[in-house]
């Protein structure tokens, strides 16, 4: 692999040593953990251990944990499950959500749901009054994600699940809420009951865990439509052979996070503050809000230069960002995110993505300043 300058931890982190060692303990248990004899009686015994854990870290009941094979599908089951097991046909979301959700909700749209895209700020953020005046009796699910992973906008989940609740307490209906959690897990307290969602949805692959395993909570009480039919695993929920490695990986990434919280934060926020500093004195447009937001990222538009072509000017200077999502980076698109806050068409291909990670120095910000400032110039 060659010596390069990552920058792109919102996308992907690399697997923390420690979560590789009890990786490595669980790799002799390859039993089937539905098997009914010892083998697999141990395999089934370390899943319900590593659920009890991610569980605490939720503040949630070990059987509201669903493991999924990431974000993606947990998305994908909160809301198409969600909405299917509903007699309700209208939900709520915002035009900034990641694909995993926009395209969810396109799908129920041709069966017949109708998306009501809630008004945002040119930050990013919900506004509260719009939100609350698409409630309705006809309202089956709201799904907002809890932070942006494009811009780093903090969304208000639990000022907006108290405007849902108190919806429903006068008008006697319920309303699912569902929350993306995925960017918001390493930096943001999650605790469900704290928030008071009914769904969230995470993965392991952005908090220096394994790739290939997510999570669904899902409150007590909330009806599900299975997405695939098969096994009783997960509750029924989501059949298939559970994979030990990976849970278990799972669990100590975040109990990770737990310790790492705190600290990680305070760095990001350094990082932050001194990259801002440096881009300030360059001729750009941050996206995102200035103080709500996660600070492990900063997202800008640099008009009238391809961001494109700023990604594939540093790659070739060993120098790794992005212009936005992974999941999207192969789309000629511009960003559906920097269109809803009102960026135009050319300023939201002229962004870029940049994102801090545990490994990241004062010394990384400085030398992509200066690659960058080189990079701007050649392609001006």
């Amino acid at each position: 692999m060659r010596d390069t300058l990552y920058l792109d931890y919102a996308a992907a982190t690399p697997l923390d040593p420690r979560v590789v060692k009890e990786m490595h303990r669980v790799e002799k248990l390859f039993a089937n953990p539905s098997s009914n004899y010892q083998s697999g009686r141990d395999a089934r015994n370390e899943i319900a251990l590593a659920r009890k854990k991610i569980a605490m870290f939720f503040g949630a009941n070990s059987e509201e944990i669903v493991f999924t094979s990431g974000a993606t599908e947990a998305n994908n089951l909160a809301i198409l499950g969600a909405a299917r097991a509903s007699e309700k046909k209208e939900i709520i979301s915002i035009a900034t959500e990641h694909a995993s959700v926009r395209k969810p909700l396109e799908q129920l749209e041709k069966e017949g749901f109708t998306i009501h895209w809630c008004a945002i700020d040119s930050t990013g953020r919900v506004n509260q009054k719009a939100f609350e005046n698409l409630l309705s009796q006809a309202t089956a699910l709201v799904t907002i994600n809890y932070a942006n992973s494009e811009i780093g906008t903090i969304q208000q989940i639990a000022k907006l699940v108290k405007i849902v609740r108190a919806y429903e307490k006068c008008n006697g209906t319920k309303i699912i809420f569902h929350t993306d959690a995925s960017t918001a897990l390493s930096l943001l307290n999650c605790d469900v009951n704290r928030l008071g969602m009914d769904l969230l949805t995470c993965s392991a692959a952005k908090i220096y865990g394994p790739k290939g395993v997510g999570l669904l909570y899902v409150r007590r009480g909330v009806n599900l439509t299975p997405l695939m039919y098969g096994g009783s695993q997960e509750g029924g929920v989501r059949s298939g052979t559970e994979n030990i490695n990976l849970i278990v990986g799972f669990s100590i990434a975040l109990l990770l996070v737990q310790e790492l919280r705190k600290k990680d934060a305070e760095k990001y926020q350094q990082l932050y503050v001194r990259c801002m500093l440096e881009l300030s004195k360059i001729t750009l447009l941050e996206n995102g809000h200035s103080k709500d937001r996660i600070f492990s990222l900063v997202s800008i538009c640099l008009n009238g230069i391809s961001g494109e072509n700023i990604v594939a000017y540093l790659d070739a200077h060993k120098i790794e960002i992005a212009t936005g999502a992974a999941c999207e980076a192969s789309n000629d698109m511009p960003s559906a995110a920097l269109l809803a806050i009102g960026r135009t068409k050319d300023q939201a291909q002229g962004s870029i993505r940049i994102s801090f990670g545990r490994q990241t120095k004062n010394s990384d910000i400085d030398k992509l300043i200066e690659c960058l400032k080189k990079t701007i110039s050649a392609l001006s």
